[in-house]
């Protein structure tokens, strides 16, 4: 997105009040934006015009039309036109669905359909054979300290009512 600049920046930027880097950035954005260089054109008033036209030469403008007739035209040199979006996903698509149409036909899907739930049980039967259950040995430890805590204190309080 163009940042735009407002009237009072343009001034900052007539006066030369601005840094180089900043005029720099300003002056690089006139070159592309027609709104800000509206704004700018409004800032330049009649006299500011006719001071400028006094320092201009009387044959300036033939000289600048003679300039103009003298610079050779280069062609843009062809470029090959990208490859559109749309096509790489065709051929994207085209391509995996060649792989699943071969890997169908082999019978790859069928067998792992037939597969999937022999693995599934075998692993969720050894998994809970050789597997102690984590969970319930934590918790048994919390309550085990928990209650070692709780008869310290309370052995400790009876000491102290028999002193």
């Amino acid at each position: 997105m163009m940042k735009h600049y407002d009237g009072i920046e343009w001034i900052f930027y007539k006066e030369k009040v601005l840094s180089d880097e900043k005029q720099l950035e300003m002056e690089e954005h006139l070159y592309t934006c027609d709104d800000c260089m509206d704004i700018f054109l409004s800032l330049i008033e009649k006299e500011e015009v006719d001071k400028a036209e006094e320092s201009l030469s009387l044959d300036f403008t033939a000289n600048v039309m003679d300039n103009i007739k003298n610079v050779q035209y280069k062609p843009k040199p062809k470029v090959k036109k990208p490859v559109t979006r749309s096509r790489e996903i065709f051929t994207y698509y085209v391509a995996v669905a060649s792989v699943a149409i071969i890997l169908t036909l082999g019978g790859l899907y069928s067998g792992l359909v037939d597969m999937v739930p022999r693995v599934g049980m075998s692993t969720a039967i050894k998994h809970n054979i050789n597997a102690p259950n984590i969970v319930a040995d934590i918790s048994i430890k919390i309550v085990n300290r928990t209650s070692n805590f709780i008869n310290s204190f309370e052995i400790s309080s009876c000491e102290e009512e028999l002193k």
